[in-house]
């Protein structure tokens, strides 16, 4: 049985979140802020957390990144938020997904399956290397230029995708179809949010990601 971490500090809606999830098969824990879910996180292994962005004692943004000191777990915001400020944001702390409120409680444990999946998935290959560029999607680290970096789970697909497919152009929907699941309900700005940390992790062979206006983006090798 999948394990959820769930932290939100509107009780009716936690315990109606608690109820549909354990009735979909989940064992969910609940908690009602950022720092009892730091908390939660460090003492037991779960294959998802679920952060709402605006709590109380430590907000969602706090709790993803110490959360990230120590664990890859897959995270997924919830939050009424959804500029793309408030994007960049949440995939800057650490966060593998984003969705946004009011949704469907149905939406939710689909999502929430989609990423366990994706996840395990991921960690099942082996290390990929392109010209320069090792990704290792076991231990979520890229080694570009000879420095080690962690990934977040999202990163990590994206990098995996585009080196899997190197030298071939990707659209921002083929990237949200591959990365994201198909059909999820995701704007293709993501892609670039998404884009835009993962060069910053591969330092001077950020390069090597090619922006193909008006197309999308290409691992494109011999620019590493």
């Amino acid at each position: 049985m999948d394990k959820i971490l769930f932290a939100e500090d509107d009780r009716n809606l936690r315990q109606m979140a608690v109820d549909y999830l354990s009735a979909k098969g989940f064992a969910v824990t609940a908690v009602e802020n950022g720092a009892l879910a730091v908390e939660a996180a460090a003492g037991t292994a779960f294959d998802l957390i679920v952060l709402d962005v605006r709590m109380p004692v430590t907000d969602g943004l706090t709790a993803c990144r110490e959360i990230r000191a120590f664990s890859d777990t897959p995270v997924l915001f919830l939050s009424a938020l959804g500029e793309e400020t408030d994007l960049l944001r949440g995939y800057g702390a650490g966060a593998d997904d984003y969705v946004q409120k009011p949704c469907s409680f149905a939406v939710l444990a689909e999502k929430c399956r989609a990423i366990i999946a994706r996840a395990r998935g991921m960690n099942a290959g082996g290390a990929l290397s392109v010209a320069g560029v090792t990704l290792d999607p076991a231990k979520m680290t890229v080694t570009a230029g000879g420095t080690e970096t962690a990934l977040t789970a999202k990163e990590c697909r994206l990098l995996l995708c585009l080196m899997r497919n190197k030298n071939t152009v990707l659209s921002r929907e083929a990237l949200l179809d591959s990365v994201w699941g198909f059909g999820a309900a995701v704007e293709p700005r993501a892609v670039d949010a998404q884009v835009k940390l993962l060069r910053k992790k591969l330092g001077k062979r950020a390069r090597a990601i090619r922006t193909v206006i008006g197309a999308g983006y290409v691992f494109q090798e011999d620019r590493v």
